[in-house]
């Protein structure tokens, strides 16, 4: 069965830097480094993938901040021991040989849009699984595409398959980004429509299915709610807008260029030497002995 594993890397490496304890390696804090790599290989070993890629945020505005100035305008900016490790994900990827993408002007999101959709339809692929903390990208699971999030912390995760999605938020994947629209979101500071919470907009959406079918008959809804939604009509496309996934972006990459093998393992054998990760050392040596092989 071969599987590709996509890594949402800023996702990621924050969930892990928030989970371990502050750990430093020649004065520079690499806690979250070292959480990274660790899920990363839990991850590997619990899936077994074929091939492997990590998608970056860039530098710098995106498409979403020039349709809204006031996206994510709220988020705090992260600590200080946080943002100085983030150089050193992109260069330990480099390293370990991994591949990466990241590309101006859009998100990590976009870029796992595109490679998740355009190898879920090749036919020598039987599952792709994403690493990621972000709900927004439960709009990308399909049966064939999957989520692996954390749970609790980095050890206890869960593979979400669309019928997860909707135990989860109450709406089918295909569905997620026009919650987001009625809803807004909090985190990503865009609007939606005001006072409709997640109960109203899931019993819209079960109703009515899609934002556009429920403008289509918005007589037929409670004027409560109608009165609302007639308001911030301009709003709730707006944050559609916003919180759809770019999943065709004019990426040129081969799956066989992402394939997990025998020098990635040696180079981050070398890299975590660099760092003294000890227990990642151990873990990397105990699955890559020649007889397990196969594991990768």
């Amino acid at each position: 069965m071969s599987k590709l594993l996509i890594v949402d890397g800023h996702a990621v490496i924050h969930r892990a830097y928030h989970s371990i304890p502050k750990l430093t390696s020649n004065g520079q804090p690499v806690n979250a480094i070292y959480g990274f790599y660790s899920m990363l290989l839990s991850a590997i070993y619990q899936l077994k993938p074929k091939y492997l890629i990590v998608c970056l945020d860039s530098p710098g505005p995106t498409f979403r901040q020039t349709e809204f100035v006031g996206y994510r305008a709220k988020r705090k900016v992260p600590d200080l021991d946080l943002i100085s490790q983030l150089p050193l994900l992109k260069s330990t990827l480099e390293q370990s040989l991994i591949k990466t993408f990241s590309l101006g002007g859009f998100e990590a999101d976009d870029l796992i849009g595109t490679v998740s959709r355009q190898s879920a339809k090749k036919k020598f692929i039987d599952q792709v699984v994403i690493i990621t903390g972000d709900k927004d990208l439960m709009q990308l699971v399909t049966s064939k595409v999957n989520l692996l999030m954390p749970v609790r912390g980095l050890s206890e995760t869960k593979i979400f398959k669309p019928q997860d999605v909707v135990e989860k938020l109450g709406v089918k994947p295909k569905q997620v980004i026009d919650l987001k629209a009625l809803m807004g979101d909090m985190s990503d500071n865009y609007p939606g429509v005001a006072g409709i919470g997640p109960k109203a907009a899931i019993d819209l959406l079960t109703e009515y299915q899609t934002l556009d079918n429920i403008y289509q008959n918005i007589d037929k809804i409670k004027p409560s709610i109608r009165e609302k939604l007639i308001k911030d009509k301009n709003n709730a496309y707006l944050s559609q807008k916003l919180a759809t996934i770019i999943d065709n972006i004019p990426l040129n990459f081969k799956l066989s260029q992402s394939r997990w093998c025998d020098q990635i393992v040696f180079s981050l054998d070398k890299l975590f030497k660099s760092y003294n990760f000890k227990s990642l050392i151990f873990r990397l040596d105990q699955k890559s002995k020649p007889q397990q092989s196969s594991l990768f």
